[in-house]
């Protein structure tokens, strides 16, 4: 069924260009790349779906050298002043940017200003742009930017992509063109940073707990052998190798672990590596930057040669993560969709909460015990902080049914209602018009409403959602995960 309101128009666009920007701020580098999107009506819809049809690179800028303050904070001036020449030799100006991603990873995404950093950033670089961290997202965005997921989708073979960072190694099975499982963990070759004396001018706390757990005693200042720099690369190297093959957990490697196991049982066809330390792993970067990288490679090298492992070289390496947050992390939304005139974009980190519906023809209270259910499981306050309510396969589209399901929604969110805050929902089907108009017509609500559809989310996601970019209706979507602090 198909309810046309005031706020949905017949999309007559039919190709639409933008501009996006991927910004990766790692542990050792930080670089930006621009793209190119092409979005065009999917003729062979009944639905008004625009999807991603051409993605190209504009302009890679230079790889920097992260730049901190001290050990605990980022150097938030001299940062952006590196982003603005970049955007500068790329010739693009920030009103220029429509959408893109700003990501910041590994160790660095722990450090005591990074949540403000990443979001003055996003808020900076252009008109929608996401800011997210995380290490799951980190892996999807890498085996995108690589090169891995389309690679199983064009030879239909299984692709592990491991992007190995300076803080992090973020790992992605790709299968038929999707990523089907992540996890990551703390190995990466920044983790220990030296002068041109080996004397240790920057050390994370995962280096040195690495450090207490194979004997070798590291401090601030105090002078490293090359031996003690094997011996730690080659326990991260292990760890990795244990992650990697899905091996039982020596302690180092439950230790270093950021996230589940990867939770994946099929063969592994191939194994691609990217990230920074990916250059040195493939023999394509000849300098050192006074750190674990080098000798790292090295110790990866050798035990995925002894494990007779299928590894080949990806498209992209060192910039994987950027290209991903660039030219991949962008969904829109159908055309089929309810805005208010009144709401404020763009929309960033709203917390995804999935209320699990049973019956494709729930009554009311079915609808209003599922979001109370659902909204129990996160420490969120309803009707205060901003949430976005995701079905999947939750309703048919028949007025009797849309209208028991608005009013169970309705009667869900009692405070939103009373405090006149914006209620936000997302769809799986191109149904978002028809329940937004239903909303309104039946219930009478006077608030701000966005029921936006053909977007699966899930629990878990944070979403950013931007202003309409065709005819008023499709918003651009970023759906991420957000972790600072305890990465």
């Amino acid at each position: 069924m198909h309810l046309i309101g005031e706020h949905e128009m017949i999309v007559k666009t039919r190709r639409k260009e933008l501009t996006s920007v991927g910004i990766d701020i790692g542990s050792s580098t930080s670089h930006v790349v621009f793209s190119q999107i092409v979005l065009e009506k999917n003729e062979n819809l009944r639905t008004e779906k625009f999807e991603v049809v051409e993605r190209k690179i504009l302009h890679s800028g230079p790889i920097h050298l992260t730049p901190f303050k001290d050990a605990r904070n980022i150097d938030f001036e001299k940062l952006t002043d590196l982003l603005l020449h970049d955007y500068e030799a790329a010739g693009i100006e920030v009103s220029q940017i429509d959408t893109g991603a700003v990501i910041i990873t590994g160790e660095t995404a722990k450090k005591e200003n990074a949540e403000w950093i990443v979001s003055a950033l996003a808020g900076e670089a252009g008109k929608f742009v996401a800011a997210t961290a995380g290490p799951n997202f980190e892996a999807v965005l890498a085996a995108y930017g690589s090169g891995a997921v389309a690679k199983s989708a064009d030879t239909d073979e299984t692709i592990m992509n491991v992007d190995v960072g300076g803080g992090s190694s973020n790992l992605a099975v790709c299968r038929k063109g999707r990523v089907v499982a992540t996890t990551a963990i703390n190995v990466g070759g920044r983790l220990v940073a030296i002068d041109d004396e080996q004397r240790i001018v920057r050390l994370e706390d995962t280096g040195k707990r690495v450090g207490e757990a194979i004997e070798v005693h590291l401090e601030l200042g105090q002078t490293i052998s090359e031996e003690e720099k094997e011996k730690l690369a080659d326990a991260l190297a292990e760890s990795l190798l244990e992650c990697i093959k899905q091996e039982r957990s020596s302690k180092v490697t439950s230790m270093l672990m950021m996230a589940p196991p990867l939770q994946y049982d099929g063969n592994i066809d191939r194994i691609t590596f990217s990230g920074g330390v990916a250059e040195y792993i493939y023999h394509n970067e000849k300098r050192e930057f006074n750190d674990l990288g080098v000798v790292l490679a090295e110790a990866i090298r050798k035990k995925v040669a002894m494990a007779g492992l299928p590894i080949i070289k990806p498209e992209h390496r060192i910039r994987a993560t950027v290209i991903g947050a660039g030219s991949f992390s962008l969904q829109v939304s159908g055309s089929t969709t309810f805005l208010s005139s009144g709401l404020k974009y763009p929309l960033r980190n709203l917390p995804v909460v999935e209320p699990f519906i049973n019956t494709r023809k729930p009554t009311s209270d079915d609808v209003k015990s599922s979001i109370e259910n659902a909204l129990s499981r996160f420490d969120l306050a309803e009707g205060v902080d901003p949430l976005i309510l995701a079905f999947n396969n939750s309703v048919r589209p028949s007025y009797e049914n849309l209208r028991e399901f608005a009013v169970g929604v309705v009667e869900a969110l009692k405070n939103s209602i009373r405090n006149q805050t914006p209620i936000f929902m997302c769809f799986d089907a191109d149904i978002g018009n028809s329940v937004g108009n239903v909303m309104k017509r039946e219930t009478g609500i006077a608030n701000e409403l966005l029921s936006i559809d053909e977007i699966k989310l899930k629990e878990g996601d944070f979403v950013d959602i931007g202003e309409p970019i065709i005819e008023d209706v499709v918003v651009p979507v970023v759906i991420k995960t957000l972790v600072f602090g305890s990465v």
